[in-house]
């Protein structure tokens, strides 16, 4: 059987700009793993509709992957889990848990509208947990985007593990992370690599 992954990056990312993301690709790939790290479309205002057809229509076989998402990545992770056209996935990490709006009122960047169509009214714990074997949650314990908090929340009732990166905030192109080795030591011990 191939062994695939699948890398989603965050609103206005790209394939390229977050060394992690960088790293953890050319990590799977010297395990084996064949990685589909796409441009998602129009990623300024994310929108699940328009990544859902995308990532649908892109031919990528997605049934037995790892995961691996970003901020509004991840919040596209969790919708894809729920559609039923998507499969069964061998695990799923969520790095920067995008769950609402809440914390971006403050940020520079953020333009009222830009995550209208993101988020879906309420999150079916129960399908996305019977579509992935497992979870991980990466989180910043100062993220001022996305909350802690509720991203560990989240984490517990889906039966994931948690790894908290001391003061790497969004953990996005201004943390400045080269790696996340302890997400893939976790990933070696549960047997998912």
């Amino acid at each position: 059987m191939k062994k695939r992954a699948v890398i989603l990056h965050g609103t206005d990312g790209s394939p390229t700009q977050l060394a992690w993301q960088v790293w953890l690709k050319e990590q799977l790939e010297a395990n084996g793993y064949e990685v589909y790290f796409p441009q998602l479309p129009e990623c300024h205002t994310p929108n699940l509709a328009t990544y859902d057809r995308f990532l649908k229509d892109s031919g990528w076989d997605f049934a037995d992957n790892i995961v691996i998402s970003h901020s509004s990545g991840a919040t596209t992770a969790l919708h894809l889990l729920q559609q039923d056209w998507f499969p069964h996935v061998r695990a799923t990490v969520l790095v920067g848990t995008f769950l609402n709006e809440r914390l971006l009122d403050a940020a520079s960047w953020y333009v009222k509208g830009q995550f209208d169509h993101l988020f879906v009214d309420e999150l079916s714990v129960d399908t996305i947990k019977a579509r992935s074997t497992s979870f991980y949650f990466v989180h910043g314990d100062d993220d001022p985007y996305c909350d802690y908090g509720e991203a560990g929340q989240l984490c517990k009732r889906l039966g994931g593990e948690f790894i908290t990166l001391h003061g790497a905030g969004h953990i996005g192109k201004y943390a400045n992370i080269q790696s996340i080795p302890s997400l893939m030591k976790a990933l070696k011990d549960s047997r998912v690599l």
